[in-house]
């Protein structure tokens, strides 16, 4: 039997446009849990936000920094949506252990393990010594597993997640029909002005 189109639509590519991992996600959290996790989402996004525009190398031990926090916000906000009363929040070091005995989930990113190293430190300061001279590979796997962690505590609500799929589909519709109207421009531009070359 041929695949659901939902099926094969909920591809990681397509997921920042079309959101259905999120939808998922979104309804089987309770909204006592959604209320609960919204102050440390809300966190650690600003914070990431913030670090992926610190792109220079005298930058790239703050922007690591600012990742730990953010990572270690979005464990506490995981840890909210469960209705047991989370313990309290001691330290990245402690929150990644928690996290890491939880269940393997199958689609972590490949680095996880090796950024985990790097987010459980126990302050800025060991952050920023551990970040190598050249930290571009690193910087990027650290981005990949906080954007991930990010996606796992999703606090919008079903609602507001299909709202956000129409505004990005149709967006996203738009910007194609301009590039192959763009593309299909220049083709008959081409064409036009061949039979005049020399």
């Amino acid at each position: 039997m041929p695949a659901p189109l939902t099926s094969l639509l909920d591809t990681p590519l397509l997921e920042p446009v079309l959101l259905l991992a999120a939808s998922r996600r979104a309804a089987e959290l309770p909204e006592a849990a959604r209320v609960r996790m919204k102050p440390l989402a809300d966190a650690a996004r600003a914070r990431f936000r913030v670090a992926l525009e610190l792109r220079d190398r005298e930058s790239q031990g703050t922007a690591f920094g600012l990742l730990r926090e953010a990572a270690f916000l979005a464990l506490r906000a995981l840890e909210m949506s469960t209705p047991e009363q989370p313990p309290e929040p001691h330290s990245p070091l402690t929150a990644w252990a928690r996290f890491s005995a939880l269940p393997a989930r199958t689609d972590a990113p490949a680095s996880l393990a090796q950024v985990q190293q790097v987010l459980a430190t126990e302050d800025v300061l060991e952050t920023e010594a551990r970040v190598p001279a050249d930290a571009s590979v690193l910087r990027a796997s650290t981005e990949e597993v906080v954007g991930w962690l990010l996606a796992l505590a999703e606090v919008r609500s079903p609602q507001e997640l299909a709202r956000a799929r129409v505004v990005r589909s149709s967006l996203f519709v738009v910007a194609l029909v301009v590039i192959v109207w763009a593309l299909l421009a220049y083709g008959f531009a081409l064409a036009a002005l061949s039979p005049h070359a020399t």
